[in-house]
C-alpha cells in the first residue's frame, strides 16, 4: 500500500523550486497544491488580490479620502472578482453585504485556497467598508452642521 506521505511527496515533485517558494512567501500549504499549473493560477489569484489591496491603499493615500461614487466602483470591482452579478442599481450596502456573505461563505470551505482568497478578499472588504464608513460620518456631519445653520437663520430672521 502507498503511504499518504510520499502521495504527497510526489505531489510536491510535480512542483518547481521557484513555484514552491513562490507559495511559501504568500502562506501557501504546498501539500495542498497538486500541479505546476494549478499552482502558477493560484499565485495568480493571490497576487492579483494582493495587488487589490495595494491599489486601494495607494488611491486612498493619493486622495485623502475616496468619494461616495469611488468607493461604490471598488465595491463593484471586488463584487465582479469575486464572481458576483451586481445591478447598476444596486445600493453601496447591499454591495457591501453581498460581498461579505460571499467572504463567509469562501472562508467556510474546506478547501484551504478558497480560504486564503477570502482572507484576501476581507482584507479589501474591510478597506472598501472603512472608507465608505467614513464617508458616511463625513456626510451626517455636513447635514448636522446645515440643520443648526437652518435653526441660526429662522432664530435671526425671528421666524
Amino acid at each position: 500500500m502507498t503511504d499518504i506521505s510520499s502521495v504527497s511527496q510526489q505531489k510536491q515533485n510535480n512542483i518547481s523550486s521557484s513555484t514552491k517558494v513562490t507559495l511559501e512567501s504568500l502562506g501557501v500549504n504546498i501539500s495542498t497544491v497538486s500541479s505546476e499549473s494549478e499552482a502558477k493560477a493560484l499565485i495568480e489569484k493571490l497576487k492579483a488580490a494582493k495587488a487589490g489591496n495595494q491599489t486601494q491603499a495607494e488611491k486612498k493615500e493619493q486622495s485623502g479620502v475616496a468619494s461616495e461614487t469611488e468607493t461604490l466602483e471598488d465595491a463593484k470591482s471586488l463584487a465582479s472578482k469575486m464572481g458576483l452579478v451586481l445591478n447598476n442599481n444596486t445600493s453601496a450596502d447591499e454591495v457591501l453585504r453581498q460581498i461579505s456573505n460571499k467572504i463567509r461563505e469562501m472562508a467556510s470551505s474546506d478547501n484551504p485556497t478558497e480560504r486564503q482568497m477570502a482572507q484576501a478578499y476581507q482584507a479589501q472588504l474591510s478597506t472598501i467598508s472603512n472608507s465608505y464608513q467614513a464617508i458616511q460620518a463625513s456626510q451626517n456631519s455636513m447635514y448636522s452642521a446645515m440643520d443648526m445653520m437652518s435653526i441660526n437663520n429662522k432664530y435671526s430672521l425671528n421666524l
